[in-house]
């Protein structure tokens, strides 16, 4: 068998180390020209940090978590409203849980690739045509390509599900927020913290990275429709948009001189009545986007591509076990999506009543006594994962991994 992944995140690694890992030979594409290094948080926990502890990849993945201390919510002024201690989350996740930005997980999986999994990066999809036998590709350069099954792990946006499942539009459900943020030098005061910042209908953030001095912003607000904003315009954008917000938020615009760094996209989930057709499967956000809201995304992405290239290595043919991945992953994205969009009801209160009362309850939340709550919002949903036989890559392995050449990185 051999199988192409479109889309090499979180979820299009996970599935081809996996892949091989069973024997199953795959072919990864990405539009992007390398591994991507921008993006934000996640908190990593739940069934992704279970595959990545299969996968032998904690030690790694610790050595480079976020060093936060604490969230913290403060006032125009700067003056702390309410703090979640980094310790409360530790205990709430059960101890595994790791604060990551999304560019070290993705560079962590790309590295212990085996040798024999093809990475073409400048790669994307134009054209996808299912037989009997096989499905067979058209890429962006005019090349085509036959292969025994399709996997879509090409994120909220994705190329596959347009090309074989229909428009975005008739998928996407807008929670009526985006997002921005860029990483910048901290001589703010957020050392090692996330430090928020809330207005009627605008949240700015920022968090520290665990690289020295450097920090990540992140901006939030409330929009009636979805936008789609030109790289060149995204900062008069914010500075529009944020322009009367308090607290450092103007000296943190003031400093974005890297415009062409500044991610942006809109939230809103996929929801999909089917995630497979014929010879072609979808995973992670390609299906059910949760949105960063749920912090949940990554992990989930793990244990569905991990479920997946389980299911194709025990099932008897490609349709059984794309029914089977499917079974055991939707009910889990369902809970997660359902929480989402009732935390997002109440994530930008919209008048200064509603602020005041969120403030109140944040004081009161954050505190050990209500770790059920929490868990709503940081919590893994638990995703059932079948024995793994055979030993755990250790350290040593994966480290060699990583130094070995002869991915192949071509079409870029």
């Amino acid at each position: 068998m051999r199988v192409l992944i479109s889309g090499g995140g979180i979820a299009g690694l996970t599935l081809a180390y996996w892949l091989n890992r069973y024997g199953i030979s795959s072919v990864v594409i990405e539009q992007a020209a390398e591994i991507r290094r921008d993006g934000y948080g996640l908190a990593f926990s739940g069934a992704g940090y279970e595959v990545a502890r299969r996968m032998g990849l904690i030690e790694r993945l610790a050595s480079q978590q976020l060093p936060f201390e604490a969230i913290a919510y403060v006032t125009k002024t700067g003056k702390r409203i309410a703090k979640l201690d980094s310790t409360l989350m530790q205990e709430i996740m059960g101890g595994k849980y790791m604060p990551l930005l999304r560019s070290t997980l993705e560079e962590t999986l790309y590295s212990i690739l085996p040798d024999q999994v093809e990475v073409r990066f400048g790669c994307t999809l134009t054209q996808v045509t299912q037989g009997p036998e096989s499905v067979t590709v058209t890429f962006n350069d005019g090349t085509t390509e036959s292969f025994d099954l399709l996997i879509g792990a090409d994120g909220v946006h994705s190329k596959t599900r347009s090309l074989v499942f229909g428009p975005e539009e008739q998928f996407a459900r807008y929670l009526g927020y985006n997002i921005a943020c860029f990483p910048l030098t901290d001589r703010y005061g957020i050392d090692l913290n996330w430090k928020m910042h809330l207005e009627p209908g605008r949240l700015a953030s920022a968090y520290c990275t665990q690289r020295a001095g450097e920090i990540v912003t992140f901006f939030m607000y409330q929009a009636d429709k979805h936008e789609h904003i030109p790289r060149a315009q995204r900062l008069a954008h914010l500075q529009e948009r944020f322009a009367s917000v308090g607290w450092v938020t103007q000296l943190m615009l003031k400093d974005a001189t890297e415009p062409e760094r500044i991610f942006m996209d809109t939230v809103f989930q996929i929801e999909m009545p089917a995630w497979h057709a014929g010879r072609v499967a979808l995973i992670g956000d390609a299906c059910g986007s949760l949105t960063f809201i749920s912090m949940q995304g990554a992990a989930l992405a793990m244990g569905g591509a991990y479920l997946l290239a389980r299911a194709l290595h025990e099932c008897a043919d490609h349709q059984e076990a794309f029914q089977r991945y499917e079974a055991q992953m939707r009910p889990h994205v369902l809970t997660q999506q359902k929480n989402a969009r009732l935390i997002s009801k109440f994530f930008l209160p919209g008048n200064s009543f509603a602020m005041f009362m969120q403030n109140t309850m944040m004081r009161i939340l954050f505190r050990r006594a209500f770790r059920k709550l929490l868990h709503l919002q940081f919590g893994a949903e638990y995703v059932e994962l079948p024995a793994e036989s055979g030993p755990v890559p250790s350290t040593m392995q994966e480290e060699a991994a990583s130094q070995r050449g002869g991915k192949c990185r071509v079409k870029s």
